[in-house]
């Protein structure tokens, strides 16, 4: 099993987007929100019902972390055939199900990660080496390395959310030695997403309905 993996972290640099989500918030029952400043949203076109529990199951997750350390942050799940197209505005890998925009204080998440196809699976295996929930675990736990650090660097994301998870704290200063395993065509791939967003008007990556 590949104990590491990546997930495309978009900053300012490449705020600017080619399309605007269009969500609504997510129904979570009588369950309360995560914390107040914690919101979850699915686009218009996610099945209702399937974004209510996505939204709790992504919830039930990210309680085993210090959630105060967020603030205000938004987590918006889109569903798996409409992912393609936004990934690809946004400039990241393909086979990414996740990425976060820290200038807008956004998660944007595939619904693979929570109902995956045999298909998107195979390749979830095959990037990543792990599926299913411990996918999900995973790339919660690497997203929250990069929010809470603010932290573009994909090694360091891997150690801090690891360190989160582990001790529900995390410094964030520490110099962590040793080399990335980040591959240097995923390197390749961020600039690239970097260079093809510049120039372009900035504007909010979500529109709630």
């Amino acid at each position: 099993m590949k104990t590491s993996f990546f997930f495309a972290v978009l900053l300012s640099a490449c705020a600017a987007q080619t399309q605007t989500l269009h969500v609504v918030p997510a129904q979570l029952g009588e369950t309360s929100q995560t914390t107040k400043s914690v919101q979850f949203f699915c686009t218009q076109d996610y099945n209702p019902v399937e974004c209510g529990q996505d939204a709790l199951e992504l919830r039930r997750v990210l309680m085993t972390y210090p959630l105060e350390r967020l603030g205000v942050w938004s987590f918006v799940l889109v569903p798996a055939y409409k992912w393609q197209g936004v990934i690809q505005s946004v400039g990241g890998p393909a086979h990414s199900p996740a990425f976060t925009i820290l200038a807008q204080r956004t998660t944007v998440m595939e619904s693979s990660l929570f109902s995956v196809t045999a298909t998107r699976n195979d390749e979830f295996l095959h990037v990543f080496g792990v599926t299913g929930e411990a996918l999900l675990e995973f790339a919660v736990n690497h997203e929250l390395g990069h929010i809470v650090c603010h932290d573009q660097d994909e090694r360091k994301a891997d150690e801090y959310g690891r360190e989160l998870r582990h001790t529900n704290t995390v410094d964030c200063n520490k110099t962590l030695d040793g080399r990335s395993t980040i591959e240097a065509a995923f390197r390749s791939s961020q600039a690239a997403a970097r260079q093809h967003q510049r120039g372009k008007p900035h504007g909010s990556l979500i529109a709630i309905h």
